[in-house]
Order: C-alpha cells, then structure tokens, then sequence
C-alpha cells in the first residue's frame, strides 16, 4: 500500500501572531537551543512541522501568559479556533523564596536576566529545587493512583489526542521566540517573576527637551539599536517590525523638526 501526503490545510484569512525567526532559534542563543531541543524530545514527528507552519501563517490570533498558564486561540480547519492551554510547573511557596532571594543576592545575575542574558547557574537554582526551567518530554512520576505526572500539562479542544498537537506546537514555537528574546520568561513560567524585584521608579517632574539639530545620526543610531534588539515578538502582520519601526522613526523625525522650525505639520503620509 503506498503512502499518501496530506497537505496542510491552513486558513489564510487569520491575520493573527507571526512567528518571525524560527529558522533562527536552533542557532541562537543556548537557551533558545535548549527550548527547540526540548520540543524536538517530545518527538512530535509531523505535527512540528505543522505547528510551525501554524505559527510562520498567523493561525495564533490570541496568546496570553500568565506565570504559569498560558492560553492561546489557534485558527484549524474548522470554523472556530481552537483553545490551547499550558500549564508549567511551577516553583511554590518556599522552593519559590528561596530561588528569589538567591537571585536577588547576586546583582550580577539579576543585571544579566534583566538585561535578557541566562546565566547557566540559574538553571541550577531551579534544579536543586526539583523545578526544570525546560520543558520536560518524559513523566515526572506518577501519582498514587498510577497517572502521569508531567512537567506541562498540555490542553487543547481540537479532537486530534496527540500531546502535544499542532496548535499546541504553534503556541509552544511562538513561545520560544519569546524566550530567545527575553529568558526571563522561563523564569515566569516557572513561577519566578525577576522583573518585580526592581522596585519601581519614583515619579519625576516633568521635564522638557530640546529637539536636536543634527537628526541623521539619531535616526541612524536608533536604527541600528532596533536591529540590535532583533525580532519582537507577537508581532503581527506581513511586514517585519524593525523594518516598520525605522520608518515611523524616521517620518516622527522629520515630523518634529518641522514643528520645532515654526513651519506647519503635515501629518499626512
């Protein structure tokens, strides 16, 4: 009996979150690495292949993390998107004080999240309390009653059985855009939220700035910041962002000289 190839069948009318770089992930970052290794352990088989094709095409149109709880709406085959939840386990209680409170003893460490580095040693802090900061493939155990255990509890409306399919492989891709981007989202998911140990600023009077003369080089330094910064993610949209972002730039700039110069605006395109 020879084999049949069942094309994707994907809507083109979502217009919902576009992954951006996911041909770069595997070469990125370590933790990005890592992320990529993790899902490829889950031996999805055909459904990574579809799951990014989901994601490349927009077919996420709602996507929300919470700690530890995500949420997501994935545009199928059928009619209705379908509901993607994911939930990781996280660091409770005490296991959670005590990875805060070695964070917050090492500046260093907590400079580098916030700046969007992952130092290898906060994997260990994690590990020494029973958390992993990737997603795991295999059980973590089972309880007294003889289920599975697993480190992401994986949910998903559409009828296919498989954990996970490939609207949660869309969502877990574009989750890890988001963490090449920005690892201190592992820590979110795991329950430990290092953006609040920064108390926030004080109010500042107002203040008032000069437009500057020279515009060519601010505009050509904030440019080059932008592609520093690589792809934001959750982007949506054909355009790529950095792209769309230097023109708007670019147009305020002008904008605002000819504001400063006394001549009349025209905000017209």
């Amino acid at each position: 009996m020879g084999s049949r190839h069942y094309p994707v069948r994907v809507t083109r009318n979502a217009f919902g979150i576009r992954a951006q770089d996911l041909r770069t992930l595997a070469r990125g970052t370590w933790w990005a690495r890592r992320w990529i290794a993790a899902l490829e352990a889950m031996r999805l088989g055909a459904r990574f292949g579809r799951g990014r094709q989901y994601a490349v095409s927009g077919q996420v149109t709602d996507l929300v993390a919470e700690g530890a709880h995500v949420s997501a709406s994935v545009v199928g085959s059928r009619p209705d998107p379908y509901r993607v939840t994911l939930d990781f386990t996280a660091a409770e209680g005490p296991a959670r004080e005590r990875i805060a409170e070695a964070i917050r003893a090492q500046p260093m460490t907590l400079g580098r999240l916030l700046a969007g580095d992952l130092p290898i040693e906060v994997g260990e802090l994690f590990r020494a309390e029973g958390i992993p900061l990737f997603p795991q493939a295999e059980p973590r155990g089972k309880t007294p009653e003889g289920k599975m255990v697993w480190d992401v509890v994986m949910r998903c409306s559409c009828p296919d059985w498989s954990r996970p399919c490939k609207h949660m492989a869309a969502v877990l891709l574009l989750l890890g855009e988001e963490v090449a981007r920005r690892p201190a989202t592992l820590l979110a998911l795991r329950g430990v939220d290092v953006e609040a140990f920064v108390p926030p600023d004080e109010p500042d009077a107002p203040e008032t700035y000069a437009v500057p003369e020279t515009d060519s080089a601010h505009v050509s330094g904030g440019a080059m910041l932008m592609r520093r910064l690589g792809a934001v993610p959750y982007w949506r949209g054909t355009a790529r962002c950095v792209e769309t972002l230097e023109k708007m730039q670019i147009r305020a700039g002008t904008v605002a000289r000819e504001g400063a110069s006394g001549n009349s605006i025209d905000l017209r395109v």
